[in-house]
């Protein structure tokens, strides 16, 4: 006679057998062993099942549950983004004098250049602003207001994103 298929080696068969005992259950009734108790429910013929009742018995095996752990613990371990840097949940900010002042600085800093496209760095020296507060406005004379125009991989080694105004603004 075929013995029932069973996820697992022996040992963790025992594992689980000696911790069914541990806590005053019979491992049979934890579905550990390779018996016929493994058969949870008496199950009709397939063709009268619903989807879930098909699906169902899929959920109670080890790697799902082994796989939705590591997840989790995935998730846990996953950093927050660094302040400053996250552009989410800002909605549309208006255009303001700030924006103003970052966008005079773009067309001055490329005028320098010949036309080219410049670094944010070097919008933020012309514009007297923080990299990082001017990163954020450029992004939204980027993506928001669609005044510039943001180039990324133009350069090797890449640099970082370089900044040009869009033509006929």
């Amino acid at each position: 006679m075929v013995r029932k298929k069973m996820e697992g080696d022996e040992d963790q068969r025992r594992t689980w057998a000696r911790e069914a005992e541990r806590v005053g259950e019979r491992p049979s009734g934890r579905g550990t062993t390779t018996g016929a108790s493994k058969q949870r429910t008496h199950v009709s013929h397939r063709s009268s099942l619903t989807h879930e009742e098909k699906i169902e018995p899929l959920e109670r095996g080890k790697q799902r549950s082994e796989q939705q752990d590591v997840a989790a613990a995935r998730e846990a371990d996953r950093p927050e983004p660094p302040v400053g840097r996250t552009f989410t949940g800002r909605g549309r900010p208006e255009y303001g004098p700030e924006h103003e002042q970052v966008f005079q600085a773009l067309g001055d800093a490329e005028r320098r250049h010949g036309g080219e496209a410049v670094y944010a760095q070097e919008v933020a020296r012309t514009a007297g602003l923080s990299d990082e507060r001017t990163r954020v406005l450029l992004h939204d004379l980027v993506s928001v207001h669609r005044l510039a125009t943001e180039l990324q991989g133009t350069d090797r080694p890449d640099l970082g994103p370089r900044y040009e105004t869009k033509p006929g603004r």
